[in-house]
């Protein structure tokens, strides 16, 4: 009786809280501790609190009895879906590798005492979730699996043996696949590769999913990520050699892999926005701004703050509202959008106890 009364009490002060406010709707897909998939409703008031943060409030949650990582759609918001679509074999052995854990507490139990015992570290923690919703969970599992690859054959096969006729879809997927010394070491390369160039999309994204808006370097940030993909979309073996050094792989494999990965960041490429103002034009509101305001403000006005500007930090409260006759609509979108943050971290801090 106690919560339910207090469950109303806090729905109706949310209400009042967000109510005649613009509003973010952020629908965010995660797996649970027990890894059973769920769905996080979140509102986001597109205007800073008291404290001059913006804040995300848990709307509803949404238990998903079947889930296949694209109850969400996200494709057109985050870059990493188009990139890992070419690692066909490493989605796969990376998927089969989480569904080996779930509901299996015995499973990881095991798995940790004996990646305790081969690598002899005080602390060993289960491998990241390549989950489609999270940014950067498929790069930081390749980077789990680079260290730990070695293991998994000896894992797999003491499973093998313990489950006898009762085994796992997963587990004999992955028995498979190890078995097959091609197929092993292509693995065990592409996510060797993958590693060790990641680390450039994993700091970038990790910006874009800070808790504090970066509206003035956003631009900066995408160019650096279109250096990334430019700089590795056509990789030559003869430049790359060191990643096959030790692996007894056919020069048609090797070439194979080193597209796959060119692939995949000529996917990021193609999916990013380009520099024109057609590309915002998706964006809720900016088609109702005329062109004549989009042309003082990157020709005239939005260079001369930046120039005025000391260190060239601008206050993008004082900026928007001394121009807010002069691009009333342009000005309006500003202001709505300039504090909105790209994740639902305090959300979801707040409701992970």
């Amino acid at each position: 009786m106690y919560l339910g009364a207090v469950y109303e009490r806090e729905k109706e002060e949310l209400k009042t809280l967000l109510a005649r406010k613009p509003l973010a709707v952020i629908f965010d897909e995660t797996p649970d501790v027990e890894g059973r998939c769920f769905l996080n409703i979140l509102l986001a008031p597109l205007e800073k609190d008291h404290s001059g943060r913006i804040l995300a409030y848990l709307a509803d949650t949404v238990f998903l009895e079947q889930c296949n990582h694209s109850t969400v759609s996200v494709e057109g918001a985050y870059k990493n879906t188009a990139f890992r679509k070419p690692f066909v074999q490493l989605n796969s052995f990376m998927l089969s590798f989480s569904q080996m854990f779930f509901n299996a507490g015995s499973r990881k139990r095991k798995y940790l005492c004996f990646v305790t015992n081969k690598l002899a570290r005080k602390k060993v923690v289960m491998p990241p979730n390549p989950c489609a919703t999270r940014w950067n969970s498929w790069f930081s599992a390749v980077q789990y699996h680079t260290q730990h690859f070695g293991l998994y054959k000896e894992f797999i096969e003491m499973e093998i043996e313990v489950c006898s006729r009762s085994v796992p879809q997963s587990v004999e997927r992955l028995h498979e696949m190890l078995q097959d010394p091609d197929l092993a070491q292509s693995l065990n390369v592409q996510i060797n590769i993958m590693a060790d160039k990641c680390k450039s999309f994993i700091s970038l994204l990790d910006i874009f999913q800070s808790r504090h808006p970066v509206t003035t370097k956003i631009f900066t940030y995408l160019e650096d990520l279109q250096l990334v993909f430019a700089a590795n979309k056509e990789l030559q073996y003869e430049a790359r050699a060191e990643y096959f050094e030790g692996f007894d792989l056919p020069h048609t494999t090797k070439t194979q892999i080193l597209c796959i990965v060119g692939q995949a960041y000529e996917n990021a490429e193609e999916s990013s926005p380009n520099d024109s103002v057609a590309s915002y034009k998706a964006i809720p509101g900016f088609t109702e701004v005329q062109s004549d305001e989009f042309d003082s403000y990157f020709k005239t006005l939005g260079p001369a703050a930046f120039r005025a500007a000391p260190s060239g930090v601008v206050d993008l409260d004082v900026f928007w509202d001394g121009l807010q006759e002069r691009l009333p609509v342009l000005s309006s979108l500003a202001k709505r959008y300039k504090d909105a943050v790209s994740n639902s971290a305090d959300a979801e801090r707040s409701n992970s106890i």
